[in-house]
């Protein structure tokens, strides 16, 4: 079959799939798939594989009814830019140390060359930067693996000084020591625990590390046993290694589901050297959807952009309008996707299941009834009570007839409708926090939000999908010393360089900082 190029603005860009110049890219269908086709000038043409599904892909687009603009001003220059994307999510890198040697990472001293594990005067500047932010982003510690700081309980602190909310993506490997596992706990920070599946074999195939399974199962115990919230898990998945495992990973959240509060999968992203690691088979987001449809029943994902219609009545019921676990950027149909999952006691079951019509039905009919009350919750202040308190009249009246019609009820109590309803909505809607019988605190929670997350994907990234991208790195600038963001699956073109100059100016933890470190504490 001979390509199709897809209706679109001509001057969208991406990145050169051997030299990483930014070039005029399109997109097009081949057999199924979705491509984009560079233009390098130094190179020649190159494609690189977008979605392997062409029919779901667009399907997010026609949901969204998105039309690519006719200029897109997205460069993909990063290090020129001074766009303020007003993030959401703000990933920090603390160390690039590790204690794994995946094949498949890209973020170490292996491949980086240099070690990068500044002093507590470089967060410090990040910190204050972000804590100025309106609204504050959600603040990630990255790596690396973040654990391997001996300061990290210094940086959550220096974090939460400056009204920050830190949390941490972690492999979970140090977690297995108790002690440990117990003061991270103290420290009432989310975690973002990486864990690809319940089987070793996962481990000896995607990260040469049979032996960190079971650490990863000891430290997720330590956590169960020592934590007083949730956290979240990050897995990655790939056709041939642990698709067939998505069942079972879904099946574990499900049995610890105190202790779990989302999941979010993440494909293979293939940006490892030549020879260094062999995927069978490129592995897509669709893909990954396709895999959690094939384990679980009932199951369609919508694009998590269309969540944040739902921004101004969430402020009514929530301090923070934005969600904190997954999302994230949402500003695109191609970009997070999302779905949810609600547990009928044994285990979940896609939300259509519980729903009169589809997951995607009925988020355009929400996003379009939170749409047409804007302008009346406009007029209320949510931090003032009684106005709060009329604004969630409002919502109520709103939503409540739809809700009554579209839920199924009775499938969410054992043929009980009105206690389904006021168990679930009421639930909810204002998180109760009594814990049901458990000591640790933590109550079972029913509804769980599982999201595709893209993230570092060089080969396939364009500028139309990077422009109002939502979800950064932070970091200093040494030519300047002003704190600048780069987009998150742009950061890989720009992080080694930037960060090389920063170990070389602040110096390294627990080691003489250069003078001009302390100068600019």
């Amino acid at each position: 079959m001979q390509p199709s190029t897809i209706a679109q603005p001509s001057n969208n860009i991406g990145l050169c799939s051997k030299c990483r110049a930014r070039v005029p890219s399109e997109f097009f269908f081949r057999d199924g798939q979705v491509w984009i086709r560079k233009a390098c000038p130094t190179c020649g043409p190159n494609e690189a594989l977008v979605s392997a599904d062409a029919a779901v892909w667009q399907a997010k687009r026609d949901l969204w009814q998105y039309v690519p603009k006719d200029r897109t001003s997205c460069s993909l220059n990063c290090d020129q830019c001074h766009t303020n994307h007003k993030p959401n999510i703000v990933f920090v890198d603390v160390t690039n140390r590790c204690n794994m040697n995946c094949p498949i990472c890209i973020a170490t001293i292996r491949d980086m060359g240099f070690d990068f594990h500044p002093p507590l005067a470089y967060f410090e500047k990040i910190f204050e930067t972000l804590g100025r932010m309106e609204p504050q982003p959600v603040v990630q510690l990255f790596g690396g693996e973040p654990t391997l700081r001996d300061d990290l309980l210094e940086i959550i602190a220096l974090a939460k000084k400056h009204g920050l909310k830190p949390h941490v993506v972690t492999n979970g490997v140090k977690l297995a020591d108790e002690e440990y596992c117990k003061k991270l706990c103290d420290a009432r920070v989310p975690l973002r625990f990486a864990f690809d599946g319940r089987s070793a074999d996962i481990y000896e195939r995607l990260r040469q590390n049979r032996g960190a399974y079971e650490k990863k199962m000891k430290a997720l115990a330590n956590l169960k046993k020592f934590s007083r919230r949730k956290h979240a898990i990050i897995a990655c998945a790939a056709w041939g290694i642990n698709d067939q495992h998505i069942g079972d990973l879904v099946q574990f959240v499900h049995e610890n589901r105190d202790l779990i509060s989302d999941l979010g999968i993440i494909p293979l992203t293939e940006n490892w050297k030549p020879g260094e690691f062999d995927a069978a088979k490129t592995t897509t987001m669709e893909d990954v959807e396709k895999m959690v449809q094939q384990a679980v029943p009932d199951v369609e994902f919508i694009p998590s952009g269309l969540a944040y219609a739902m921004r101004k009545p969430r402020s009514f019921f929530r301090k923070s309008p934005r969600s904190e676990v997954l999302l994230l950027a949402g500003v695109h149909p191609n970009c997070e996707s999302m779905t949810l999952l609600v547990s009928d006691g044994t285990r979940y079951r896609g939300i259509n299941y519980y729903l009169a019509k589809p997951l995607s039905q009925v988020a355009v009919d929400l996003a379009a009834r939170s749409k047409a009350i804007e302008p009346r919750l406009d007029r209320l202040d949510p931090k003032k009570f009684f106005q709060r308190q009329r604004g969630r009249l409002l919502l109520l009246a709103t939503f409540m007839p739809y809700l009554l019609r579209t839920i199924r009820w009775s499938r969410l109590a054992d043929g009980k409708p009105v206690r389904g309803f006021f168990k679930f909505v009421f639930g909810q809607l204002f998180r109760r926090q009594v814990a049901e019988g458990l000591a640790s605190g933590r109550r079972p929670r029913r509804l769980l939000r599982v999201g595709m997350l893209p993230f570092e994907e060089q080969h396939s990234v364009d500028a139309a999908r990077m422009e109002s991208c939502k979800a950064v790195f932070a970091y200093e600038d040494v030519e300047d010393g002003k704190v600048k963001t780069v987009p998150a699956c742009l950061w890989y073109p720009y992080r080694n360089p930037i960060l090389a100059k920063l170990s070389k100016k602040y110096g390294i933890a627990g080691k003489t900082a250069r003078v001009e470190a302390a100068a600019t504490a």
